[in-house]
């Protein structure tokens, strides 16, 4: 062999690597880093899907949380809806081979991912501008100069019912949550609301709540009690809640965005909403305080002062509670 053609296989070798180390590495779910490595995903000079798959869908892959694909198994009716990888752990005969395939689509070479669905409808790269699938998206048959399906799925199985029989699993991607996460949804970060103010981030609504907090608490001309204590909770879940939500915002039904409190998603709009009436309500309780104490021992403006502050006191617990058990409702 020529030193030259050594040369030549070695740095193939040395890109290949560097080009699988860069996709294994760019996961945020572990599970999709698994998928990454299965036949029919790997990726190539002229085929890739993840990067045709974030083209088509916004999708920032590296950016996903753990959970954000699930295990379900063929039968399941969740494969119907977002993006279902069908997956064959080890070589398995192919029942639907016909004389017009090739020899050796008898068998089905795992483990791999047969094919990729949206909605139930097979996927297919596309082609780019110059005719090509390199640079292209995917989408179902029938697509601009459509070109082969995603996944190692042989001729004779690329319907979805065989190919619930062939698979072992079926990975479900939850992609009308995350799609648009490198663009679209960003552009929604303008929506975080404290009071009359609107922010453009996480961080400014998190300093602008901490100062208007310590404003507050500032105005203070009597001692603490278990008001602040309830607050400061508040301050502090509802700052690593939306800091959370905003890393990756994922859209709900109503393309809101979501964040999650005590296990449950909750529209981040609830959780803004509910902090804002929490200082609402404090900084009504501290003036109410304070001016108990400047009117000393008036029996009739004390007891009313008395009773507005416990009032408020209770609205304040009863949004505390709602955040302990994370049904933000939006009514405070």
């Amino acid at each position: 062999m020529k030193k030259s053609d050594l040369r030549r296989i070695i740095r193939e070798e040395v890109v290949n690597m560097i080009r699988t180390q860069n996709i294994t590495e760019a996961f945020g779910d572990p599970l999709a880093a698994k998928l990454s490595k299965l036949g029919g995903m790997k990726s190539s000079r002229w085929q890739n899907f993840w990067r045709s798959s974030a083209k088509t869908f916004d999708i920032a892959w590296d950016k996903l949380p753990k959970g954000s694909f699930r295990k379900v198994q063929p039968s399941s009716a969740d494969v119907k809806n977002g993006m279902a990888f069908y997956v064959i752990n080890q070589d398995v005969p192919n029942p639907f081979a016909s004389s017009r395939g090739w020899s050796y689509d008898t068998t089905l070479r795992g483990p791999a991912v047969l094919a990729v669905t949206v909605d139930n409808k097979i996927q297919y790269y596309g082609a780019d501008r110059s005719g090509g699938t390199r640079g292209g998206g995917i989408g179902p048959k029938g697509g601009y100069k459509q070109g082969s399906a995603v996944g190692k799925g042989s001729y004779g199985t690329l319907m979805v019912k065989k190919l619930k029989q062939l698979a072992d699993v079926v990975y479900v991607f939850d992609l009308e949550s995350y799609r648009g996460g490198t663009s679209a949804l960003k552009a929604k970060r303008a929506e975080l609301k404290l009071g009359k103010d609107t922010f453009k981030d996480a961080k400014s609504w998190k300093q602008a709540n901490l100062r208007r907090y310590q404003s507050i608490i500032q105005s203070r001309v009597g001692t603490r009690d278990q008001v602040d204590g309830m607050v400061a909770k508040i301050v502090k879940i509802s700052n690593e809640t939306v800091e959370k939500a905003m890393a990756l915002p994922k859209m709900g039904r109503y393309n809101n965005i979501m964040a999650t409190v005590n296990n449950k998603e909750v529209e981040i709009e609830n959780v803004t909403k509910a902090m804002s009436k929490s200082l609402y309500y404090y900084g009504e309780y501290i003036q109410l305080q304070n001016d108990m104490e400047k009117e000393g021992d008036d029996s009739y403006s004390k007891k009313y002062n008395e009773d507005r502050m416990k009032t408020k006191a209770g609205d304040i617990k009863k949004i505390l509670n709602k955040f302990k058990s994370g049904k933000l409702d939006g009514w405070y």
